[in-house]
């Protein structure tokens, strides 16, 4: 399904690599709604693929289709050691063909960070450790010149997967959720809360609402430093993505003010910095689980956490949550994984790597 191409014809011609089960389901959270009194509903992004889901995959629908135009046998991406979206590309990209390249920087280690990492190694990905996620974009870049001169094609996704091409995933998911909305399938929310790690998801989904005319705000609930996503690069991805759709289909709409001004940072949960831990989530975790949804300390769990204080004190009557952590099992991955190097492990290790 590619509701850009069915809306606007001319972006038909955009390279698509369909991986995603359109379109994702939309249901009330019961407990949570008679918890309290909220109707509090959920977009099922964790389903998107049974292979991994998540809110990657969409992104790496447009993002593999470009590089297969342009011919790409390697792609090149950067995370930290636990990231969901290096694990998502991992998983998709070599099973399409490509082999995946992953520059790792640090985070604290939890179950999860440890079995993403596994899971990476198990479908065959090459990792490797940079300092820090600063780093990663001149690091990048060095890596792909190194392959290139090997005489390997490669194809560099950034943080996330958060370029123009990718964020158009996240336009497609704005309008998917629209046309659910125009076919009652979920009620109009008054808020949308979602998780902000490099920030396309939230730009993209603005876009794409913007786009489709639906009003809803949507509060990005802050994951990652203020330095990786801010107020300020959003604009200039909703700038550039926003450009690339007109210069393609002149019929789509100029919305960049109007998808920005939707965006609301929220960062009263970002605690103690990338990937610590935070009571609120702790709590939220068990909340989610009892309504059958997966979330991770780093970033899901503090935005339901957020979902959940938005309906204890009644701020809204119809926010609706997106659940970005794939909810696919990795049992059969990492019943064979290796387990991961030392680097990656031990923090002493890691500063004496280059």
């Amino acid at each position: 399904m590619n509701p850009l191409a069915e809306r606007f014809p001319g972006l038909s011609t955009l390279p698509f690599v369909p991986l995603v089960d359109a379109p994702t389901e939309v249901h009330e959270l019961s407990r949570l709604s008679a918890m309290t009194g909220v109707s509090c509903w959920v977009k099922r992004e964790d389903k998107a693929s049974p292979r991994y889901g998540g809110n990657k995959v969409r992104k790496l629908e447009w993002l593999m289709g470009d590089a297969r135009e342009k011919h790409a046998d390697v792609l090149v991406t950067t995370g930290a050691i636990g990231s969901n979206h290096v694990l998502a590309t991992a998983i998709h990209g070599i099973k399409a063909g490509f082999g995946v390249h992953a520059l790792l920087s640090p985070q604290p280690m939890t179950r999860h960070v440890e079995e993403n990492l596994r899971a990476d190694l198990a479908v065959g990905a090459t990792l490797m450790p940079i300092r820090a996620s600063v780093l990663a974009p001149l690091a990048m870049r060095h890596h792909a010149a190194t392959l290139e001169r090997k005489g390997f094609r490669p194809y560099v996704i950034p943080h996330g997967g958060s370029s123009p091409i990718g964020i158009l995933g996240y336009v497609n998911a704005g309008l998917e959720l629209a046309a659910q909305i125009e076919r009652g399938e979920v009620p109009e929310p008054d808020v949308i809360v979602v998780a902000l790690g490099s920030g396309g998801t939230a730009s993209g989904l603005a876009i794409g609402l913007a786009a489709a005319g639906i009003p809803t705000p949507i509060h990005a609930v802050r994951a990652t430093p203020a330095v990786v996503a801010n107020k300020i690069a959003l604009g200039q991805e909703i700038r550039r993505t926003v450009r690339l759709l007109r210069d393609r289909e002149p019929a789509f709409p100029e919305v960049t003010t109007a998808a920005l001004s939707r965006i609301t940072i929220e960062t009263s949960l970002y605690g103690d910095g990338y990937g610590t831990p935070h009571p609120e989530a702790a709590r939220a975790k068990e909340l989610a689980a009892a309504d059958g949804i997966q979330t991770d300390p780093t970033y899901t769990a503090r935005s339901f956490a957020y979902l959940v204080r938005l309906a204890e004190e009644r701020r809204f009557r119809r926010p609706l949550y997106l659940a970005t952590l794939s909810s696919a099992d990795l049992g059969h991955l990492l019943r064979a994984a290796p387990m991961p190097a030392r680097w990656a492990t031990s923090p002493r290790s890691w500063l004496r790597r280059r």
